[in-house]
């Protein structure tokens, strides 16, 4: 029951400093301007790639800007995050002396195994050559229509992982959630070097990670795909804006 009050305290500390930073800072404004300090480091990352390093492939110079660029957020969250629990008095009166929990808050674990089943081999090569026959016939029948339909699709693409990859960057750069995780954290390690407290928690760079790796695994796949992409079809092109300024004149 002591460790529960003691756990009780922690928590009741926690609210009350995301309240306080919540009443003191508006968060909104302050993840808008560090999402827009990131997006300027990566476009001078992209413009650096392009005009002084020659890098070629689009997928590749975007794949390391959005690495720059995430290590870049990282280090400004950080620091942001510090500047504001500094300006603010943190009581470290915490009735929760010496107590060590096994876990790190938002610490999950368990997984579910996955079985695979596997197919005979038998008869399968009469099936395999009656797909392949009929692949070619399908392939050999294919007319001018095809042609057409094969730029077309790959614009589609190209828009959908603008437009994927934009999004996933709005969430990943510009939400305050990951800011004010972190100022919790870097507070709570404030008040631990005042008080004897001993907590298992997750630190900020995990609670950073931890909100932001989906939206930067969605901006990264979109981001190399969407270089893929213009290399194949439109390997002339250095950039996104020359892309869609040649789609243009095409149409």
């Amino acid at each position: 029951m002591k460790v529960l009050s003691n756990w009780r305290s922690v928590r009741l500390w926690e609210t009350q400093v995301e309240r306080d930073l919540h009443r003191n800072y508006s968060l909104r404004t302050h993840g808008i301007l560090i999402g827009s300090f990131t997006l300027l480091l990566m476009w001078c990352v992209s413009a650096l790639q392009m005009h002084l390093l020659h890098v070629d492939s689009l997928a590749v110079r975007y794949f390391l800007t959005l690495g720059v660029g995430y290590l870049g957020y990282l280090l400004v969250l950080r620091w942001w995050a510090k500047r504001l629990v500094e300006g603010r008095e943190l009581n470290a009166d915490i009735d929760a002396p010496d107590i060590d929990f096994g876990g790190g808050r938002g610490a999950s674990g368990g997984g579910g195994a996955h079985s695979h089943a596997s197919a005979g081999e038998s008869g399968a090569g009469g099936g395999l050559s009656d797909m392949a026959s009929g692949a070619l016939d399908v392939a050999g029948a294919a007319d001018e229509g095809a042609v057409i339909v094969v730029p077309v699709v790959a614009i589609f693409l190209i828009c959908t992982a603008v437009v994927l990859g934009a999004g996933s960057l709005v969430l990943l750069y510009f939400s305050w959630d990951a800011l004010l995780a972190v100022a919790v954290e870097v507070a709570f390690s404030y008040v631990s070097a005042r008080a004897a407290v001993r907590v298992a928690r997750e630190g900020w760079l995990m609670a950073a990670v931890r909100l932001t790796w989906k939206p930067l695994l969605g901006a990264v796949v979109c981001a190399v795909a969407l270089g893929a992409l213009l290399d194949h079809f439109m390997p002339q092109v250095n950039s996104l804006p020359e892309a869609v300024r040649v789609l243009l004149k095409r149409h």
